[in-house]
């Protein structure tokens, strides 16, 4: 007998594997998005970029599970995609920006002092012991984003210009009180 008559008898009882419509669909996200699947694995993995609990870290994890899970990919995701991408590499090109990192520093270091400067006023001002424990707690949380972010929000700017003028204006009168005017 001709063993390739015998071959295929014997093949015709084996069953094939013919891949699912998923398996398709996730080698073809990686022969089209394989570089960015391993981006995102970066952007996620750096912490010093976005902290756990952030809702962008969320949605730039809901992307790359649906590249890796095998997700169709419209071109709206994809579009979010590459801009996840542009902008953390902006960040990048900032972290290594000596000159960058020189203002921010200086930035860090005015605002400290500022902060200190506020302390030192609530201090002086004599509140009460409660009104007190909460500004400073406000100050030192707000310090502790300072130091972590190297940034400080429009309102936490106004805040701390508040409560300055508040306890310089009650020092004040605390000054002009002791002096009998």
């Amino acid at each position: 007998m001709n063993p390739f008559v015998e071959n295929l008898k014997a093949m015709e009882n084996v069953t094939q594997v013919v891949p699912s419509k998923m398996e398709k669909q996730i080698e073809e996200n990686k022969k089209l998005f394989g570089r960015r699947i391993k981006q995102l694995k970066v952007i996620i993995n750096n912490l010093n970029y976005l902290s756990t609990g952030n809702t962008y870290r969320e949605f730039i994890i809901d992307m790359s599970s649906a590249l890796v899970h095998g997700r169709k990919i419209t071109p709206k995701m994809e579009f979010a995609i590459i801009n996840i991408v542009k902008r953390y590499s902006l960040y990048l090109k900032k972290e290594n920006d000596p000159d960058y990192q020189r203002k921010k520093l200086d930035f860090i270091e005015n605002s400290s002092a500022k902060i200190r400067l506020v302390k030192r006023l609530l201090l002086r001002a004599k509140y009460t012991i409660g009104y007190t424990g909460r500004s400073m707690y406000f100050l030192n949380s707000v310090e502790e984003y300072l130091k972590k972010d190297g940034k400080l929000s429009v309102k936490q700017r106004k805040a701390l210009n508040t409560m300055y003028k508040r306890f310089e204006k009650r020092v004040d009168n605390i000054l002009k009180i002791g002096l009998g005017k």
